[in-house]
């Protein structure tokens, strides 16, 4: 029998640009055994009506919200997900961001390597500190321009045991599996075992994200990080009318 997965997704209106498209590519999937659960955290409820209305097919349910950090709402909203995952009965939960476009094959993609925790590959503008700006990591996305942007994917430093690096452009091929340090939490595949093992976190006085904490307490659970290079996601990074360092509170 397939191994019966859950895509969870937190959405919210911060990301409203993307709906259309991301739903567009979950309908495109083709592995026969998923479900798709939103868990919504807007501020106001305009948008999980939107959603209740739009697409009356995906199961939505909408978090409680409050003014606190944005990093506590994801965490909640992704224990949600979690929670479903083991309640009713799934192997495998996938967790997506709302502006994640994913090719139609990658659950059977991703399965086929049997781990507990592995990633697909999406590109992202580079944390400012410590990332050296090389030719290696622009991609060029128009005739006239170049913008920065690098896989979402952190390894060890050749040269530095205690120090890790973006992979870069060139590193995704060929096509293989690799062992990672982090992976960006837009696109993760968890298996149930490490689902009853681990929670989603975050620390207050610490500014790393869930994904951080997840890959951490993954290790310390004795599971190994992976990413898949052949399978790249799209990230409609550019359609922001926004820019996380501008965000206040996260």
């Amino acid at each position: 029998m397939l191994p019966k997965i859950l895509i969870g997704v937190p959405v919210s209106d911060m990301h409203a640009y993307a709906i259309e498209d991301f739903v567009k590519a979950l309908g495109g999937i083709s592995y026969p055994n998923f479900d798709i659960f939103f868990v919504e955290n807007s501020p106001k409820g305009g948008f999980y009506d939107y959603l209740k209305e739009k697409y009356p097919s995906i199961p939505t349910i909408r978090a409680h919200y409050s003014h606190e950090k944005i990093r506590k709402k994801i965490v909640e909203c992704k224990n949600l997900m979690r929670e479903k995952a083991l309640r009713d009965g799934y192997d495998y939960l996938l967790t997506l961001d709302q502006d994640t476009l994913v090719p139609k094959d990658i659950l059977e993609t991703l399965l086929r390597f049997k781990k507990d925790l592995i990633a697909g590959v999406y590109f992202g503008y580079p944390h400012k500190e410590g990332f050296n700006l090389t030719q290696k990591n622009v991609v060029r996305l128009n005739k006239e321009k170049a913008t920065l942007l690098t896989p979402i994917v952190w390894v060890n430093h050749p040269k530095h045991p205690k120090k890790v690096r973006y992979l870069t452009v060139e590193e995704l091929k060929p096509a293989r599996l690799i062992e990672a340090f982090l992976v960006g939490g837009g696109c993760i595949m968890l298996s149930r075992e490490l689902l009853e093992k681990i929670k989603f976190r975050y620390v207050e006085r610490n500014s790393n994200y869930d994904d951080y904490w997840l890959c951490n307490d993954a290790r310390e659970n004795g599971y190994k990080v992976y990413a898949y290079t052949g399978c790249i996601c799209k990230h409609l990074i550019l359609k922001r009318g926004w820019h996380w360092d501008k965000i206040e509170n996260k």
